[in-house]
């Protein structure tokens, strides 16, 4: 998860949270803040997994994002990304950052926490849910699934989709939603690179129909004993370039927060 220093006003400071305006959509569970353009519902971690209940109870199904520093950032240029988490059965805040940036906004944002997947695991236990896993990075998806069967006792497939584009949609994607059909989950967990999951998940809710699809993003380590390290080309070039895209990242966090503050 992501995480911006330096959003706390300090004390004494004039700069006073300003109050904002909470929608209430019809039909929606909970009501709803914005962090620039991105939508985020106010539901506890209990709450939260009530909603995530009732959708597989009644075979609604739908998409499930927790957005975070990165998708508030890209979220502003780009519009397919917006609606995939505006559409969104929820919207859940991604990491701290958002409820310290909330806060900032003069709001009260619920964290599901960082091992909220692992609450959710729980309950696909208790309900005897079939859970499938879809990651990008090669090897997590059938690793968590292998996590999920030993320690949880659920009935969990994992499958690789390292060719999905960055629309996540196509034929590949056909192919691949038509494998995932085929085990009728109620529970579909992924982990993408932003924008490819939310649109993927929004896609693939569309065409599942009765399951719920999770973008839970590297959150999805959390069900994991260590944290997931995928093998990259040119890991000193990654190492020496993680700060640079932080820095960026952050700084244009910054902007957006102080343009909804006006």
């Amino acid at each position: 998860m992501n995480g911006v220093v330096g959003l706390e006003t300090p004390p004494g400071s004039l700069a006073l949270p300003v109050p904002r305006r909470v929608d209430r959509e019809p039909g929606r569970a909970f009501p709803r803040m914005r962090i620039g353009q991105v939508p985020l519902d106010m539901g506890r971690l209990d709450e939260v997994l009530a909603c995530i209940e009732r959708l597989v109870a009644t075979g609604r199904g739908g998409h499930v994002l927790t957005p975070d520093v990165e998708q508030i950032v890209r979220a502003e240029s780009h519009a397919p990304l917006r609606e995939a988490l505006a559409t969104a059965e929820l919207s859940l805040a991604g990491g701290p950052a958002l409820v310290r940036a909330a806060r900032v906004l003069g709001s009260s944002l619920p964290e599901p926490g960082p091992r909220w997947l692992t609450a959710l695991a729980g309950l696909a236990r208790t309900r005897a849910w079939r859970v499938l896993v879809v990651a990008d990075q090669p090897g997590l998806a059938e690793w968590t699934a292998c996590v999920l069967r030993d320690r949880y006792g659920l009935l969990a497939v994992g499958v690789a989709a390292t060719g999905v584009p960055e629309d996540g949609q196509g034929p590949g994607v056909d192919r691949l939603l038509d494998r995932v059909a085929l085990t009728r989950p109620d529970l579909v967990l992924v982990s993408m690179a932003t924008p490819k999951q939310e649109l993927f998940c929004q896609y693939a809710a569309a065409q599942l129909q009765a399951a719920v699809v999770v973008g839970s993003g590297r959150a999805l380590e959390s069900l994991l004993d260590r944290p997931w390290a995928p093998r990259r080309r040119w890991p000193l070039l990654a190492s020496v370039m993680a700060p640079v895209r932080w820095l960026r990242r952050g700084l244009a966090f910054l902007r957006v927060l102080a343009a909804s503050r006006r």
